[in-house]
């Protein structure tokens, strides 16, 4: 102790002499130039000189401290870091009278006459190691109204009630909602859930198919020939995983009534699974080369959704054909099978074809490689933790009597999050 305490005194006695020198010499220590380039991933659709000033923002993933950089007139930008590994981001809005008079194009289907545009960058786990490395990112651009055309999500319940200390799956929903002024029919709305986790890093087949198309563990599909089944404008549609009064089991006194659920998701008889007669059920599609159709109480499988012409089981079984294709997977070590590369189907859905779209995950984990493109959602919604009865639910938008819901394709400002769910019990259209 007393060799200890001299130690301490003397380091106490030195620090002052040397803090400058010492101060001056971390400051630069470990820091390498890099140069950044933004780049439109569409060719042609705004000059990258209205770019110009943006901030590039790196964030440092392991302190989370923030460093902002601003781009010239040529998309680059001259970034001096500490050596590490970070997350970048760029965000900003093109008002269309600036998009026109610079010379961009606003022909190429993102939106009608008069659509601001939203440019935006999402990089995760970028290493910054070299000194004059050079890093390449790639814009996404979707006008700010390209939104509200067909169903999307306003509610997802995915986190899970803790009751009493059980822990709960069957409470879990989602609901759909029509934010148009037209009658939306849903036979064939279907909703998947990513095949890649956002907490792992990337899986070989990962950069073959993002972003442009994304593997889905499987999905769950409205029935209909096409038109059985309306939804009002500003309308919703309730799918329950168990459609039952989850309240009245013992010890489940948190969580709700879903009696009044449109749809269930049902595993079949060999699941132990509850099925309510007197709620339909949806058609299940699962990849047996993946994890299937189910919601992580964490978030690390993502929701998308997309829609086929109706809702029969052929017009299912003919997108899965043309859907599914094959690839390799990397898997460990058993005590029968040695580690290696495997083949395994892929289904996926075109990013072109998703009508909404969440990234999701939790607080501890985060978001380490993206499973739903930005162009679908440039933001993330993450829970705290398992089972915290968070309920995922889009911003309200009071129009006259009617509640619609904020959609910009970022969910970091779109969602909030509120504890508890929304009750959806028999009369619930009622109330």
């Amino acid at each position: 102790m007393k060799h200890l305490s001299f130690k301490l005194l003397l380091a106490t006695l030195l620090c002052p002499l040397f803090l400058t020198s010492c101060s001056d010499d971390d400051e630069n220590e470990g820091k390498v130039n890099v140069l950044f380039s933004a780049i439109p991933k569409v060719e042609g659709v705004f000059p990258i000189s209205l770019m110009e000033g943006t901030d590039v923002t790196f964030t440092e993933v392991r302190s989370q401290n923030t460093h902002k950089f601003p781009l010239d007139a040529s998309g680059k930008a001259q970034v001096q870091l500490t050596r590490g590994t970070y997350n970048i981001s760029i965000e900003k809005t093109i008002k269309y009278e600036d998009l026109m008079q610079g010379g961009g194009n606003n022909s190429s289907g993102m939106g009608s006459a008069g659509d601001d545009v939203v440019v935006s960058l999402r990089m995760e786990n970028v290493s910054i190691a070299n000194e004059s490395q050079e890093v390449n990112g790639y814009l996404s651009t979707l006008p700010q109204s390209a939104l509200g055309k067909d169903i999307i999500f306003s509610e997802i319940f995915f986190n899970g009630e803790t009751n009493s200390g059980r822990m709960m799956h069957p409470d879990q929903y989602f609901v759909l909602f029509n934010p148009t002024e037209e009658v939306l029919y849903a036979d064939g709305i279907s909703v998947g859930v990513t095949m890649h986790l956002s907490w792992q890093e990337k899986r070989i087949w990962y950069d073959e198919f993002y972003q442009d198309r994304i593997p889905i563990g499987g999905f769950v599909t409205i029935p209909g020939s096409g038109k059985d089944h309306p939804i009002a404008p500003g309308g919703k549609l309730v799918v329950a995983f168990t459609a039952i009064d989850h309240s009245s089991v013992e010890g489940y006194d948190n969580s709700v009534d879903l009696r009044g659920a449109d749809f269930e998701i049902y595993y079949g008889p060999n699941s132990g699974d509850i099925d309510n007669p007197n709620v339909p059920n949806l058609i299940l599609t699962e990849n047996e080369d993946s994890y299937g159709f189910f919601l992580h109480p964490r978030g690390y499988v993502s929701p998308l959704m997309f829609r086929l012409p109706n809702g029969e089981e052929s017009t299912i079984k003919a997108f899965v054909e043309s859907h599914t294709v094959r690839s390799k997977t990397y898997v460990e070590a058993t005590e029968t099978t040695p580690a290696g590369e495997i083949d395994i189907n892929i289904l996926y859905v075109p990013a072109s074809e998703v009508l909404d779209a969440v990234q999701t995950s939790d607080v501890p984990q985060d978001v380490k490689t993206r499973v739903i493109p930005e162009v679908l959602d440039r933001g993330k919604f993450l829970v705290t933790g398992c089972h915290r009865q968070e309920l995922c639910i889009r911003k309200e938008i009071k129009v006259g009597n009617k509640t619609f819901y904020q959609d910009t394709n970022n969910s970091s400002d779109d969602i909030v999050m509120r504890k508890g769910q929304t009750s959806f019990g028999p009369n619930w259209r009622n109330n």
